[in-house]
C-alpha cells in the first residue's frame, strides 16, 4: 500500500521536502555490517541495569571511549524504573568488561535518554536530557569541565523553555551551527519539533525561544501503519555540508495507546533526513516512502550472513568525527551505536519495561 509522508506548514516554516531536484546523498541503507555485537550489555542481577542498557551517546577524547545510557533495572518499589549509566575504556572492544557506573548519586536524580557533547564556547561538557517532574518528562542537563572525571558532573538542572507542557516531549537533542543553539525533540506522534536560541545565550536563552514544526513522516506498509517515533539525533556531514537527521520509527501495537511495536514481525526502524540548514526543509534520504535507512533485514554478520541477533534498530547514536557542539562526521560511510536484541520471542502481552535492549555497532561501509 502506498505510504505518505504528511507535509505540515506552520508558516513560514516548510517542514519537508520531497523535490525531484533536489539532491539524495549517496548514502547505502541496504547492507549494514553489525561490526560489534554485544558490544555492551546489561549488568549482573541486583544491579540498577540488570534488564537493559539503552539510549546511547557515545564520545571518543583523549583516547579513551565515553558512554551514556538509560539503564533498566529489574521492576521493584525500591528503585527507580530507569536512571543514568555511565562507562569508559580505551577502546570500543574494552567496553564489553567496562564498569558501569551508577549516575543517579552524582546528578543528584533520575536522567534519561542522554546526549554528550563538549560545548567550546563555554568549555564544558554537556549531558542533555530528560527526567519526570509532576508526572511530565521535562529536559534537564549538567555539564562537567572533564569528562574524564566522573565526579565533576554538577547536579542535573531543568533546561527552561518558552513550552507550555501541554503534550508529550521525549528525547531532546542539541546541535549548533555557527551562530544558533537548536534543540530538537519528537512527542511521540509523528512530529519533530525544534527551538533555537543565539550561541552565546546557551542554554539559559531558550527560555524564551518559540516552538517550530521540523517535520512530520508516517505512513502505511505492507506491516501496517508506521511513523517516525522518538529518538531524532541530527549531525553535521563535513563533506557536504549539509545535516543528517537519523529518526527512529515503528509500528503502533494494535491496542495499547503510544506503544510502538517490539515484535519481529514489527520492528523498530531507522528512517533518515537532510538539509542545508537546521531550520529545514528536510528531504527524505530513502528512494520511496516505504524503504528505511536501517531495519532488521538489513543486518549482517562480517562473515556476510544474516544477523539473527537483532531484529530492531534503534536510538541510533553516531560515532563523530569531533567531540564539539556541532556534532560533525566525516562522510555518509557510517558507524553507529544503537540498541537492539531479538524480538522474535517476544509475547503479545509484553511487558515494554522487561525487553532486553544491548548496545551494538553496525556500519554500512
Amino acid at each position: 500500500m502506498r505510504a505518505s509522508i504528511h507535509l505540515s506548514f506552520l508558516l513560514p516554516f516548510i517542514c519537508i521536502s520531497h523535490a525531484a531536484d533536489t539532491p539524495r546523498p549517496a548514502l547505502n541503507g541496504q547492507h549494514w555490517t553489525v561490526t560489534h555485537s554485544q558490544l555492551f550489555r546489561a549488568g549482573p542481577p541486583g544491579s540498577f541495569d540488570e534488564i537493559a542498557v539503552k539510549d546511547p551517546t557515545i564520545v571518543q577524547h583523549e583516547g579513551q571511549w565515553h558512554v551514556f545510557y538509560t539503564a533498566k533495572p529489574k521492576s521493584s518499589k525500591e528503585r527507580v524504573p530507569a536512571e543514568l549509566g555511565y562507562a569508559t575504556a580505551s577502546s570500543l572492544e574494552g567496553l564489553h568488561k567496562a564498569e558501569h557506573i551508577q549516575m543517579l548519586p552524582i546528578l543528584g536524580g533520575v536522567m534519561i535518554a542522554p546526549q554528550v557533547f563538549y560545548f567550546a564556547p563555554q568549555k564544558l561538557w554537556y549531558l542533555i536530557g530528560h527526567t519526570l517532574v509532576d508526572k511530565k518528562l521535562q529536559p534537564v542537563f549538567s555539564t562537567n569541565p572533564d569528562i574524564a572525571n566522573v565526579q565533576g558532573w554538577i547536579p542535573m538542572q531543568r533546561l527552561q523553555t518558552n513550552r507550555q507542557a501541554t503534550r508529550t516531549w521525549i528525547d531532546f537533542w542539541v546541535i549548533c551551527d555557527e551562530a544558533k543553539a537548536h534543540l530538537f525533540y519528537s512527542d511521540h506522534t509523528d512530529k519533530l519539533w525544534r527551538m533555537e536560541c543565539p550561541l552565546a545565550e546557551f542554554p539559559q536563552g531558550l527560555s524564551s525561544a518559540q516552538e517550530q514544526l521540523a517535520l512530520q513522516a508516517s505512513g502505511v506498509s505492507e506491516r501496517g501503519a508506521w511513523n517516525f517515533h522518538e529518538a531524532a539525533h541530527i549531525y553535521r556531514v563535513q563533506s557536504d555540508g549539509r545535516y543528517l537527521a537519523l529518526l527512529e520509527g515503528g509500528y503502533s501495537h494494535p491496542v495499547r495507546k503510544n506503544v510502538m511495536e517490539a515484535r519481529d514481525s514489527r520492528n523498530r526502524f531507522m528512517l533518515a533526513f537532510t538539509a542545508e540548514r537546521l531550520e529545514g526543509p528536510w528531504t527524505r534520504v530513502e528512494p520511496s516512502e516505504n524503504e528505511f535507512l536501517a531495519e532488521r533485514d538489513h543486518l549482517f554478520n562480517p562473515d556476510g550472513t544474516r544477523c539473527l541477533r537483532y531484529t530492531q534498530v534503534s536510538h541510533p547514536e553516531l560515532i563523530r568525527s569531533g567531540i564539539d557542539q556541532r556534532l560533525e562526521v566525516p562522510d555518509y560511510r557510517l558507524k553507529l551505536l544503537f540498541q537492539g536484541f531479538d524480538g522474535s520471542q517476544v509475547k503479545d502481552d509484553y511487558n515494554y519495561n522487561d525487553l532486553p535492549w544491548e548496545l551494538a555497532i553496525m556500519e554500512n561501509r
